[in-house]
């Protein structure tokens, strides 16, 4: 993920995306689009399952919801 290491301690998708990345706030659509992606890298950098990858993604939709026009 460009710019981000692994020893940053990012370890909940909207860390990434609305405060690493700031994807959030410049892009909400765009932002959910990637998500899925995202949480997948982050998943096995993190040694999760699926279960948290819909998870996260799902919570991050709803968070997105409020950042769409």
């Amino acid at each position: 993920m460009g710019g981000l290491r692994r020893d940053e301690l990012a370890y909940k998708l909207e860390d990434v995306l609305a405060r690493r990345l700031r994807l959030l706030l410049l892009d909400a659509k765009g932002a959910v689009e990637v998500s899925h992606k995202v949480a997948t890298i982050m998943a096995q950098e993190l040694g999760k399952d699926e279960q948290w990858i819909q998870k996260e993604v799902n919570e991050f939709a709803q968070l997105a919801k409020i950042y769409q026009l």
